[in-house]
């Protein structure tokens, strides 16, 4: 078989899975969807009563409330599938080259050289071919982080390897709600009658529980009698802490995870249907050595030209508006959500074209912006 072909032939061997995992994904998302379009959140404006100044937004009720425990626990599905596909994918291919894998066979995720050197101890890429062990490390965090200066666990994969973890030991992964943005646009009414036009200091309650004031504004100096015409948008997203701490939108974990998911997948495929491949194309190619000396060198700080060392999935931290804290009033911009990823192979590796792989465009449920609270009053 030619190079088309193979990679071909290995992508059919995991697509039932890879399927499977697309599907858990485009229920979650759109479970999550349907929470939000119905506005679920019924609230009260209230005017602060003197001499506090400004105004707030009261929870009065939310029907349905969010089910943050099913969808971690459904966000830990998904990591798992994409997880087991990379340690199939190495079993496939030991067997298509007519060894027998081992049981140690699994797909390393290291976060530094010597838990790389650990994993090949362990035996875990033993049986496979030179060329995929490198396309397997040059996936690596710890290699990614070295070539970027940035931390290890920020890398997709390592995402990937984490959700997994948590599902693999029964531990809560869940999820707290923030405020992605804030527009506002609004007037108040003085006790003298007077109209003004202000961008109070706003605190937000994302807890949403009966009761609270999901948005509390300071209009100081200004005594608030009553509300002008007013405008306030808000976008409430369901975020995912980390080991490190660290929150990302759901929907965008998710994306990181198929991301990590997809460059170690094609990487491996490309390295193993291509028998002629160079290996100095690698990331970090120099320093790849299987004896004792590996490790006690940086891995390159400069990142060549290789089909395999695209860092394009770097992750993207963002921390939206948390628990109490106090954000000015703004005209804040939402970018509708698209949740894309790679058709097929990624940057200058192919040789290899039209080669099908499971997409996932269009798998975000696109809908109009949902509000909390929105309210016009002349």
């Amino acid at each position: 078989m030619d190079i088309e072909a193979r990679v071909t032939w290995l992508s059919k061997q995991s697509i039932g899975r890879v399927q499977l995992a697309q599907e858990r994904s485009n229920a979650l998302l759109a479970d999550v969807s349907r929470w939000r379009k119905p506005e679920p959140i019924k609230t009260t404006l209230h005017c602060k009563e003197p001499p506090e100044c400004g105004w707030y937004v009261e929870v009065d009720s939310v029907d349905p409330p969010p089910r943050l425990e099913q969808w971690g626990v459904q966000l830990g599905e998904i990591a798992h599938h994409l997880r087991s596909i990379l340690n199939t994918t190495l079993n496939r291919i030991v067997k298509a080259d007519g060894g027998t894998p081992a049981k140690s066979l699994q797909y390393p995720v290291a976060y530094s050289a010597a838990q790389w050197r650990g994993a090949m101890k362990r035996g875990q890429l033993r049986g496979l071919p030179e060329r995929v062990v490198r396309a397997v490390y040059a996936c690596q965090p710890f290699v990614w982080a070295n070539a970027s200066g940035t931390n290890p666990a920020d890398n997709v994969l390592a995402v990937l390897a984490w959700l997994n973890n948590e599902d693999k030991h029964r531990m809560e992964i869940g999820g707290t709600l923030a405020g992605r943005w804030v527009e506002y646009e609004g007037r108040i009414i003085t006790p003298d009658g007077v109209s003004v036009s202000m961008r109070p200091k706003m605190v937000f309650d994302w807890s949403l529980e009966q009761g609270t004031r999901i948005v509390d504004a300071d209009t100081s100096p200004h005594v608030t009698a009553d509300i002008g015409r007013t405008t306030l948008d808000m976008q409430i997203d369901v975020l995912v802490a980390d080991e490190q701490g660290k929150t990302t939108v759901l929907e965008e974990l998710l994306e990181e995870i198929w991301s990590g998911f997809q460059q170690a997948q094609v990487t491996m495929m490309v390295a193993w249907a291509d028998v002629d491949v160079d290996l100095n194309r690698f990331a970090g190619a120099t320093d790849f050595q299987q004896g004792s000396a590996f490790g006690r060198a940086a891995v390159d700080a400069v990142v060549g030209n290789g089909a395999w060392d695209n860092d394009f999935v770097r992750r993207q931290m963002k921390s939206p508006p948390g628990l109490g804290s106090e954000v000015e009033g703004d005209d804040g911009h939402h970018e509708d959500w698209k949740f894309e990823a790679d058709d097929g192979l990624r940057g200058d590796a192919s040789a290899v074209r039209g080669v099908e792989w499971a997409s996932l465009r269009g798998v975000r449920d696109a809908h109009a912006l949902p509000r909390t609270w929105r309210g016009e009053a002349d």
